[in-house]
């Protein structure tokens, strides 16, 4: 049996419509399909958001997240596909969870009806969207004064 756990987009499991609740992430551990499909039996031990985009490149909140699904007793991560298909910051995001958790981690949790895996187009434009005014409304810091 191996352990995994599940870190999906924080925007995609707040927004609207498109909101997502693991709606394909479920039945891929159920029927093990899509990218879970090389486990002969799962047990999910978690299932988080990243935390949210990254402000200055601070990545404590999905090491957070990592860490907790660790000691949950994950063996395995999988970053979900939605995550993976419009996150600007998936592969920075799967580099220091590999380096803090110590632990595998792997892309996609399933394939979408049309194999692009991802959000669909909509729901990926207005992540960008959102990513963009956060960037934007992020106060930047003041060069300190000279002391003479």
């Amino acid at each position: 049996m191996t352990k995994i756990g599940i870190i999906r987009c924080q925007e995609l499991a707040d927004f609207g419509e498109r909101r997502c609740a693991g709606w394909n992430c479920f039945p891929a551990i159920r029927d093990k399909s899509g990218y879970l499909a090389e486990y002969d039996t799962i047990e999910l031990v978690g299932f988080d958001t990243c935390g949210g985009c990254p402000g200055k490149n601070r990545y404590n909140k999905i090491i957070e997240r990592g860490m907790k699904l660790k000691e949950k007793g994950a063996e395995v991560i999988h970053l979900s596909t939605c995550l993976v298909g419009s996150c600007p910051n998936k592969d920075k995001f799967k580099e220091v969870l590999e380096k803090e958790t110590g632990l595998i981690i792997k892309e996609k949790t399933h394939t979408r009806a049309d194999s692009q895996g991802g959000p669909p187009p909509a729901a990926a434009k207005e992540i960008a969207k959102r990513v963009a005014a956060a960037k934007k409304a992020s106060p930047k810091k003041k060069p300190a004064a000279k002391k003479k």
